[in-house]
């Protein structure tokens, strides 16, 4: 369901266009009406609609205005504009902004429908084509997320259920119709060759690798759907039939399955979890050796675990700093960096797709060790004096801190923020903020713009209320400040001002 929005000052047209569709029935959902453009924006802020049906003129922020906001903290709304016949000029400026929808009042219910059905159709094909792109950015991702997960599975085998489910979707992992193939004596010495032999009779069967061959102490574990028991003969006999010069001992080979993929990898995990060196080897011929001695635990986890004790912000950069030098690989750190990202805790919501790819991809875009660092003191160091990796407490900690140091900035939606900043689902952001601060985000934000306008006016004894309003978050938009100020205050900003003045 897309989230819709109406806006008229109007009342009898916000409850004519409330009652004139059933929106449910189109897939939308109608999550609030607005009587202006200044109540539209903080509702905007708070429950990021996905489509906005708006009146152009409209006291306090008028709908050009509200647009104009609106896209700079997220592009992604679509807008709907309303007007009577004399406001084409209104027309010519919304298509400054990418406004393609625009509809005449009286509203004509087929024309909003069909604009509507349009709207949807559009956001469809391009959620089907992000999914695309968003798969094919998780397959080039395959072997460091299959590495972070028998790492992070290894060390959470009490919660391993919550690790796979973390993993599933971003190794796109099946919930049954896989089995483990476990070839017995094969000796590392002829592991590649073994590895590249499996592989084509695996592909002579049409059956899919579903994991990398994983490898420990003459033994390799092949994981792909085998759907007949005709397949599992043809496969066996055909590893069985292998030789190599030099070679002694007959290969084995025994299927492995169970009534679901979890249960399938849990068992996989606590058969290799005993042994000190495990290899992965990758469909691109890459390996990956993973050490898992009980005397030497993982270093993300030895290093999340700093973090997260760190005494302050300052000792948790420079712990981050010693280990992400310029001189470790770039793959490394990037290696290092995706697996303190997915560290997993009872207390954490479930990572969702969108802000795993969204990190990544910021993550991957970053061409130097730096700018790797720069990145997890953002999203691993709370700003508030302690530290944590996906935790509530550190999502608002983190939220207000940077309120506090952007306050300039136009883009400081609950979504933008979510998206941008925190890597986390907008939904998710909002329940906790509201449940850990007692009020809206919007309302939060516009108390925390308002404070520090009082504070320039104080300290400063500054008149210049458009400087003002630009240094607190309202661009070159003087009056939105000016009535979201009187709202606050109860004053103007000339006359508080004024007031500041007469007390000296």
């Amino acid at each position: 369901m897309l989230r819709l929005m109406i806006v008229d000052d109007e009342q009898i047209i916000r409850e004519a266009l409330s009652q004139l569709i059933d929106y449910e029935s189109i897939g939308y959902e109608l999550i609030a009406t607005a009587k202006n453009g200044m109540e539209a924006y903080d509702i905007i802020c708070d429950d990021y609609p996905d489509v906005v049906i708006t009146d152009i003129r409209m006291p306090i922020l008028n709908g050009l205005d509200l647009i104009e906001r609106s896209i700079k903290s997220d592009s992604h709304i679509t807008f709907i504009l309303l007007s009577g016949y004399n406001d084409f000029e209104y027309a010519k400026q919304a298509m400054k902004y990418g406004v393609r929808y625009y509809l005449l009042k009286p509203t004509d219910k087929n024309e909003l429908i069909e604009s509507l059905v349009s709207i949807r159709k559009e956001r469809l094909q391009e959620e089907d084509s992000r999914k695309l792109q968003q798969q094919d950015f998780l397959r080039s991702l395959h072997f460091p997320l299959e590495q972070s997960f028998i790492m992070e599975a290894l060390e959470h085998q009490d919660s391993f259920p919550a690790v796979f489910r973390k993993y599933q979707v971003l190794l796109a992992l099946p919930k049954n119709c896989i089995y483990a193939c476990i070839c017995s004596f094969v000796e590392e010495g002829y592991i590649k060759s073994f590895i590249s032999d499996v592989r084509k009779i695996l592909e002579a069967s049409k059956v899919p690798m579903q994991f990398s061959i994983v490898y420990v102490k003459n033994t390799a574990v092949f994981i792909f759907p085998a759907f007949t028991l005709a397949i599992q003969e043809r496969i066996e006999s055909a590893i069985t039939r292998l030789r190599y010069p030099g070679q002694s001992v007959t290969f084995e080979a025994e299927f492995l399955h169970r009534d679901s993929a979890e249960k399938l990898f849990q068992e996989i995990i606590q058969k290799i979890s005993r042994f000190e060196r495990i290899l992965l080897f990758s469909e691109g011929g890459d390996v990956h050796e993973i050490r898992n001695h009980i005397a030497s635990p993982w270093m993300i986890r030895r290093l999340e675990n700093s973090i997260t004790t760190a005494e302050d912000i300052v000792q948790a950069a420079e712990l981050i700093d010693s280990v992400f030098m310029d001189s470790i690989p770039l793959s490394t750190a990037r290696n290092l960096a995706l697996g303190l990202f997915l560290q997993i805790g009872p207390e954490q919501e479930k990572l969702p797709v969108d802000a795993a790819c969204d990190f990544f991809r910021r993550l991957y875009s970053c061409d130097t060790v730096s700018g790797i660092r720069e990145l997890l003191r953002v999203v691993l160091v709370r700003k508030d004096g302690s530290c944590g990796t996906h935790k509530t407490g550190s999502n608002i900690a983190l939220l207000k801190a940077y309120i506090r140091e952007h306050l300039y900035s136009e883009n400081l939606s609950l979504k933008w923020l979510a998206e941008n900043y925190l890597f986390v689902s907008v939904g998710y952001l909002s329940k906790q903020f509201v449940k850990e601060e007692g009020m809206r985000f919007s309302d939060y934000l516009n108390k925390e713009r308002m404070e520090e306008a009082i504070r320039l006016m104080t300290y400063y004894q500054n008149d210049n209320v458009k400087h003002i309003a630009r240094q607190v978050g309202f661009g070159s938009n003087p009056q939105y400040f000016s009535q979201v100020f009187k709202r606050y205050t109860g004053f103007p900003p000339t006359e508080y001002i004024e007031k500041l003045k007469n007390k000296i």
